[in-house]
């Protein structure tokens, strides 16, 4: 219950500000985004996107990823998980689908036949551990963002299976 409370409030506050993420908004470049050094360190991949783990949502340390194209912030991705615990994994995933749901009303889950949470959450877990990605989003979207989850396993060079859940939040391609 303590995972849902701290996703409900820190979504809460997420969505308050639109499409802000903290300090960053759509359209920074990566300069911009690496000045707010409060989140330093970050990282730069060879693409130009950017990343930290310095910054939070929900009351935790998180990894935020910064996807840019044409230099510019379109997608802010903010891991809720990542990990080799599918217990844990789907354990974020019914937590970021009952925040989202607090948030937007109803919530879209393709691939998944409805039901309670608890229903669902199972279902995201099996498709996810057969090898298909799971996601969701809310069905009334804002005109100054497209947000949606993912929960998905992939196989790693070192081995295992890494789960992973993201909130994605995009620029719509035509702001």
């Amino acid at each position: 219950m303590r995972v849902y409370a701290g996703l409900l409030l820190g979504l809460a506050t997420f969505y308050a500000q639109a499409q802000d993420v903290g300090p960053w908004k759509f359209g920074m470049s990566a300069d911009e985004i690496r000045s707010f050094t409060d989140f330093s360190p970050y990282k730069e991949f060879s693409n130009g996107d950017v990343e930290t783990y310095e910054g939070v949502f929900a009351g935790a340390k998180r990894n935020f990823q910064f996807y840019l194209s044409g230099g510019k912030l379109r997608r802010i991705a903010i891991l809720m998980y990542e990990g080799y615990e599918l217990d844990k994994a789907t354990a974020a995933w019914r937590g970021t689908y009952a925040a989202l749901s607090a948030q937007f009303g109803a919530i879209e889950t393709p691939k998944l036949a409805g039901g309670p949470i608890e229903s669902l959450s199972q279902q995201a877990r099996a498709l996810v551990e057969s090898g298909i990605k799971v996601q969701m989003a809310p069905v009334t979207q804002r005109a100054e963002e497209r947000v949606f989850s993912t929960f998905a396993g992939g196989k790693p060079p070192t081995g295992g299976t890494l789960y992973r859940v993201a909130i994605n939040v995009d620029r719509p391609p035509d702001s």
